[in-house]
């Protein structure tokens, strides 16, 4: 009786992972394609505006989430690879390790900033990476837009 109770337990616990790996997969199909954020332009002293311009390319990659995450514009440049863990309708994006430009003094397993869809626009929750522009930048905003989608 005991050795059917383990096989029973262990073939749910099977079937049970596949069904939740299965929803993962799915709902990863939803974020996957390319995200741009541009930081409202603000004058510097010389007189010329600053820009900074925020990329993130989401692709599936063996069933789980991968990103690439760009910040560019006044004295910055980074370039970071990102895992992108799912969450009902948000994802976090979770710095991997760097690629180009500053580090940023990150440690692999931060969360850079989540990505929810509350209603009809995305929202984005910011973590150990913030806007560059202004001095107090807000912990949401709707930020991020979908630029293009990707076909995989």
């Amino acid at each position: 009786m005991k050795k059917i109770t383990v096989t029973f337990l262990l073939i749910l616990g099977v079937i049970l992972n596949s069904c939740s790996y299965d929803n993962n997969s799915k709902s990863l199909n939803k974020w996957v394609g390319n995200y741009i954020y541009e930081e409202q332009p603000i004058k510097a002293n010389a007189g010329y505006y600053m820009t900074m311009t925020w990329t993130l390319s989401i692709i599936k990659k063996n069933e789980t989430g991968q990103g690439i995450l760009e910040v560019n514009g006044q004295q910055t440049y980074i370039k970071l690879l990102t895992d992108v863990s799912i969450y009902k309708n948000s994802i976090s994006i979770i710095y991997n390790s760097r690629i180009e430009g500053s580090d940023e003094s990150l440690k692999k397993g931060d969360t850079l900033l989540i990505l929810s869809v509350p209603s009809e626009k995305l929202e984005t929750n910011w973590k150990a990476l913030k806007p560059r522009l202004i001095e107090t930048s807000p912990k949401d905003c709707f930020c991020f837009a979908l630029k293009t989608k990707s076909s995989k």
